[in-house]
């Protein structure tokens, strides 16, 4: 685990550092033990934001396979661009941030633990809507155990970031598992869905919404500083201060195609169910289909659901951390840091606030957000000379698409 190694005060507000370069790895620990950072970020690509898109997709049949590969793409080169930025400088991404924009780092505070917030907010809507599915739980008990879940699993991986991480592995599996496991069961017409997946077309207007809505849900700022956090500390500790070395970058380089490849797959899945059995973009609808069918499918859906928001809920909640500590201009205890993502959170949703009005509402919060993280990691990137040109097409791209949703969502509103 890494320490924080200065802590800078001016004008009564304080801006936390950590060490600024990357510890090198005790000798002879082999690679695999690097595994991790990517896994526990694609759970925020497969989260409860994601099944909601994915279903309403559906209802345009398999035609908008293409944009969950789309989105992939753009995913893939965000999170490879803040990963290599970690090991090009040896610093986490918030840290960057506070140190390269000293005088704003309050405001970048403020904004992305915001960003952290508006995610568990959609996380725990599907810890919500997973419970009322498979328990029939009121709305208390469903945030009750929901947050009793959460702390649970984080005070058995709190003082093991790899504990954490493979969690998030297990979790990712069986969140996928449980996808695909429902495909042979809804007899999916797949001359259509290999169409959907290579052919890019949009029917009519509500299609190209829906894709922006896709892709919208798909990047969102809290993972870039996740990751870009988890990637530090793989590099385990001791030893003098060093760079990471060309077989490191590479090691989570392919960890990140990996994961996020594995996320869409995920995301195909859920769609081509959604599609098959005309779900119309609804859970209950999609649950009530499947429930009939044989076997454990609708508990398979609820499942699936229920882990997503479980896992998704502690990845933005473990974000939120790492955001307070590398931009907040005070310093706390972690149980104090993880508090202020999540609590917020399971407070609005306890207060009968309709989830899926959160869940709109959280990806527009979202996507006003994002440009204020894609816009500091293309600077730094160009700073350090690490392929910011990719990763500016990329932000532009998602950006655009981000702009096009919150038009229509104004719109409809």
């Amino acid at each position: 685990m890494m320490t924080v190694s200065s802590l800078s005060i001016q004008a009564g507000w304080r801006n936390a550092h950590v060490s600024t370069r990357l510890p090198r790895l005790p000798p002879g620990v082999p690679l695999f033990r690097l595994l991790g950072p990517a896994f526990a970020v694609s759970i925020g690509y497969v989260d409860p934001g994601n099944f909601a898109t994915d279903l309403g997709a559906g209802t345009f049949g398999y035609r908008l396979l293409w944009v969950v590969g789309l989105a992939n793409v753009v995913a893939i080169v965000l999170q490879l661009a803040v990963s290599d930025l970690t090991l090009a400088t040896g610093e986490e991404f918030g840290a960057l941030i506070a140190r390269r924009w000293k005088r704003y780092s309050c405001v970048a505070w403020l904004t992305f633990q915001g960003a952290a917030i508006a995610t568990d907010l959609a996380e725990f809507s599907g810890i919500v809507l997973g419970t009322q599915l498979l328990f029939r739980w009121s709305l208390v008990e469903s945030v009750a155990a929901g947050l009793l879940i959460v702390a649970s699993v984080m005070l058995a991986t709190g003082k093991s970031t790899k504990a954490f991480e493979y969690a998030m592995i297990v979790a990712l599996g069986a969140i996928c598992i449980a996808c695909i496991y429902q495909i042979p069961f809804v007899h999916p017409a797949w001359h259509a869905v290999v169409f959907g997946a290579l052919i890019p077309h949009l029917p009519n207007t509500q299609a190209l919404v829906m894709a922006v809505g896709i892709i919208g849900a798909t990047v969102m700022p809290h993972n870039l500083f996740l990751h870009s956090a988890l990637v530090r500390r793989s590099m385990g500790s001791g030893g003098p201060p060093t760079t990471a070395n060309p077989s490191h970058r590479r090691f989570f380089r392919s960890e990140t195609l990996v994961a996020l490849n594995v996320a869409a797959v995920v995301n195909a899945a859920i769609l081509i169910v959604g599609a098959a059995v005309n779900s119309g973009g609804s859970f209950h609808h999609a649950f009530a289909v499947l429930q009939p069918l044989g076997g454990i499918l609708g508990t398979a859906f609820g499942g699936a659901l229920l882990l997503s928001g479980i896992a998704a809920s502690l990845t933005a909640t473990v974000s939120g951390d790492y955001i307070f500590r590398s931009l907040a201009p005070l310093r706390v205890t972690p149980v104090v840091r993880r508090a202020v993502t999540i609590l917020p959170a399971a407070a609005v949703i306890a207060a009968g606030v309709s989830i899926p009005g959160i869940l709109v509402w959280s990806q527009v919060v979202l996507a006003l957000i994002l440009p204020l993280a894609l816009v500091p990691l293309v600077v730094l990137l160009r700073e350090h000379r690490r392929g910011a040109l990719l990763t500016a097409l990329a932000s532009l791209l998602c950006v655009t698409f981000d702009v096009v949703m919150i038009v229509q969502i104004l719109h409809s509103s």
